[in-house]
C-alpha cells in the first residue's frame, strides 16, 4: 500500500511539472510567444532560439517608419498573448504604460545601425546573452544557434565585400540619408555628405547638397525606404547620378537576404547607367 502511495505521489508530482510548463509555454501544443519591435530584433531572436519550442513575431511592418507607426488593435492583441517584448529602447510606438504588465526586454543600440553587419554581429551576442538569461534552460542551444548564425553571417559579408571590391566600388563617393551611412561605409563607400528625413529637408538643404558634387567624383545618391524613398531623389537628378533606395530593416526573407539585396541595388543601378 506504502509502495503504491509512493508512486501516485511521484506521478502526480509529474504531472504538476508537465502543467506549470504547459502554463510558461514551452511545450509543443503552445509555443512561447515572443513580440519584438522590428524585423531586425526578430530576425535575431527567431535565429537564436529553437523554433519548434518559440515563436517570434514583430511589430513594425519592414517598409514602415518607427516614428511615424502607430500601434494597431492587431498589435495589442499580438502583444495580449505574448510572454515577452524585446525592443530597442527608442521605439516610440511601444512606449505605451499598457505594456508594463508585460515581460520586457529594452535593447540599446547606442545609436547604431544594426543594418550594418558589423553592428549586427554586436547585436546578436548582445541578444543572446539576453535570451540565456531570461530562458536558461535552453542556455546551450542559444550557444550554438549562436555560433552558427555568426558563421553564416560571415561567410555571407565575405561574398558581399568581394563583389563590391570586384565592381570597383570601394571609396566611391556617395550622398545619402543619415539612416544609411554606416551600412554604405561598411560597403566600403565614402558617405561626403548625408540629410536627414523627408519633413527636415529644407530647400536651402538640397541647393546646399548638389552643391557638394562639383568635382565629379559622386557616383550615387541613396535614400533609406523607411525615412522616404525620394527624399533624395532631386538630388540625383541635380547632379546627374543614379538614385537608390535601400531598407533599413529586413524584409520577410532574413536579414541576410535583405543586405544582399542592398548590395545589388547598388550594382545594378551603377551598371545601368
Amino acid at each position: 500500500m506504502k509502495k503504491a502511495i509512493i508512486i501516485l505521489t511521484m506521478f502526480l508530482s509529474i504531472i504538476g511539472i508537465l502543467s506549470y510548463t504547459s502554463q510558461k509555454g514551452l511545450t509543443s501544443e503552445r509555443k512561447y510567444l515572443i513580440i519584438t519591435s522590428d524585423t531586425l530584433l526578430a530576425n535575431m531572436v527567431s535565429s537564436l532560439l529553437p523554433k519548434e519550442r518559440y515563436s517570434v513575431e514583430a511589430i513594425l511592418p519592414p517598409d514602415q517608419c518607427p516614428g511615424h507607426y502607430d500601434i494597431k488593435i492587431k498589435d495589442m492583441e499580438k502583444i495580449k498573448h505574448s510572454e515577452l517584448i524585446v525592443s530597442f529602447r527608442d521605439m516610440p510606438f511601444l512606449n505605451n504604460s499598457a505594456f508594463n504588465e508585460k515581460t520586457r526586454i529594452f535593447v540599446d543600440s547606442k545609436g547604431h545601425n544594426w543594418m550594418s553587419p558589423n553592428h549586427y554581429e554586436h547585436g546578436l551576442k548582445m541578444i543572446s546573452n539576453i535570451l540565456i538569461n531570461h530562458f536558461k534552460q535552453d542556455a546551450l542551444t542559444i550557444e550554438r544557434l549562436k555560433d552558427k548564425e555568426m558563421k553564416r553571417l560571415k561567410e555571407a559579408t565575405i561574398n558581399l565585400k568581394r563583389l563590391i571590391k570586384d565592381n570597383g566600388l570601394l571609396g566611391k563617393k556617395v550622398i545619402a540619408s543619415s539612416m544609411q551611412k554606416e551600412p554604405l561605409e561598411w560597403m566600403g563607400f565614402k558617405v561626403v555628405a548625408e540629410y536627414g528625413r523627408q519633413e527636415s529637408l529644407s530647400t536651402k538643404d538640397i541647393v546646399r547638397l548638389t552643391k557638394i558634387e562639383k568635382k565629379g567624383e559622386v557616383i550615387l545618391v541613396v535614400d533609406n525606404l523607411q525615412s522616404g524613398p525620394n527624399v533624395g531623389k532631386s538630388i540625383a537628378e541635380a547632379i546627374g547620378v543614379p538614385h537608390v533606395v535601400l531598407t533599413n530593416f529586413p524584409s520577410e526573407k532574413g536579414y541576410i537576404e535583405t543586405l544582399k539585396e542592398n548590395v545589388l541595388t547598388i550594382i545594378n543601378a551603377l551598371n545601368k547607367r
